[in-house]
């Protein structure tokens, strides 16, 4: 990996395009659209999770698709500027962080799931299909469980990381990436906390918070206390 260093200039500009490209606030637009504001409504964040709930179901696919695209093309963008193997993520990890803090939403975001989705999809096609069935049963199963999501994406790196060494399967690719996952699952776990802590604050049951969000029961969470 050291051996194959690309120029300073050259990963400072594919780290600056994956943030450009992450900051695009395709669920804030979305919502704009349909006259809500996303980051005062539900859990307050801009991902498909909120606007399935609370904006609509076939607009949270459209969004989705096009979160998951953002962190790809971030990918495919840093291939064409001779950026090769996990040097890529370099871009990735831009992505992930303008989706997070988006410059055209005044540093608003949110948890970068999709967008990792389709990083990882773009670096190892093959191990991160599997493992993301694997992580969507995980989150089935789990439904009702506050960070299902979490737990899913948890999953999904495990098994991945497990293939790629079982298999000896994109292993550098994989073990930079799993680094990534591991920061989209702290920067989750920590805004999803926050958020249940307030509402368990001001006198909210904690475990129901998360369904109340899901079922479009936000009035009270969102009045009372929300980011």
């Amino acid at each position: 990996m050291l051996e194959n260093v690309p120029a300073s200039a050259t990963l400072v500009a594919s780290l600056l395009v994956g943030y450009l490209l992450g900051s695009i606030p395709f669920a804030h637009l979305a919502a704009r659209l349909k006259g809500v504001d996303i980051f005062e409504t539900g859990s307050t964040r801009a991902g498909t999770a909120n606007l399935f709930w609370n904006v609509g179901r076939r607009i949270a696919l459209l969004v989705f698709l096009a979160d998951v695209a953002k962190g790809s093309l971030a990918i495919f963008i840093s291939g064409l500027m001779d950026i090769n193997s996990s040097w890529m993520l370099i871009a990735g990890a831009g992505a992930i962080l303008g989706h997070w803090k988006s410059i055209f939403t005044n540093f608003k975001g949110g948890d970068g799931m999709a967008t990792l989705i389709g990083i990882s999809l773009t670096m190892s096609p093959v191990l991160a299909f599997v493992s993301g069935i694997v992580g969507l049963i995980a989150v089935i199963i789990f439904w009702k469980f506050a960070f299902r999501s979490a737990f899913g994406l948890t999953v999904s790196f495990l098994i991945m990381l497990f293939l790629s060494q079982y298999y000896q399967l994109d292993r550098e690719i994989i073990s930079v990436l799993s680094i990534l996952g591991g920061l989209v699952l702290a920067y989750n776990v920590l805004r999803h906390s926050r958020h249940i802590g307030i509402a368990g604050s001001n006198n909210i049951n904690i475990i129901d918070v998360d369904v109340q969000i899901e079922e479009g029961d936000t009035s009270d969470v969102k009045d009372r206390g929300s980011d």
